[in-house]
């Protein structure tokens, strides 16, 4: 692990940054040359990743570009808007757990995603739909960052108020 790599401020997802269903912030960030170095590339804010190992057929959203570790995969698509492709992903991790008789996944690997279909959806469709589906999640972004900023007021003022440093009157 070099250290120049890590730090910087580039997320980097892994099995343990899964949101609900929106990811902001990771535990690692990485710097340009560890992004040019690692397998990944830097994702748009919206794609979704499953993750493969540890906690697998998780999903989570991209809330902001991200790169990605080897144990998940960032589904993309050139036809499906990406902000449909999580709720796409979500039905396809379902049927492979009913596959799997509800047995946990010890790994997904890219095949099992290819007996998986999904329905063909005209373009003029995907694309009304989408129109929908981007400003819930947009707003779904928006809260969670409003999340973060309360929790950030309340982890540096509850300290002061519980020392009596500040006092309410």
């Amino acid at each position: 692990m070099k250290k120049d790599y890590w730090g910087g401020s580039i997320p980097f997802f892994t099995p343990k940054d899964v949101g609900d269903p929106i990811t902001l912030e990771t535990e690692k960030y990485i710097t340009e040359p560890g992004l040019a170095k690692c397998n990944s590339r830097l994702y748009p804010k919206g794609t979704t990743f499953v993750t493969a190992r540890g906690t697998v057929g998780k999903l989570g959203l991209a809330g902001v570009p991200m790169a990605v570790n080897q144990s998940c995969y960032a589904l993309t698509s050139e036809i499906i808007p990406s902000s449909l492709i999580y709720f796409f992903a979500e039905k396809t991790v379902k049927s492979l757990r009913k596959k799997a008789n509800g047995a946990v996944f010890n790994a997904i690997v890219m095949r099992d995603f290819n007996p998986e279909r999904v329905k063909e959806i005209k373009p003029t469709v995907l694309s009304k739909l989408s129109e929908v589906i981007r400003p819930l999640i947009d707003i779904m972004i928006i809260n969670e960052e409003e999340n973060i900023q309360l929790a950030n007021i309340r982890d540096s003022l509850l300290p002061k108020l519980l020392s009596g440093e500040i006092k309410l009157s």
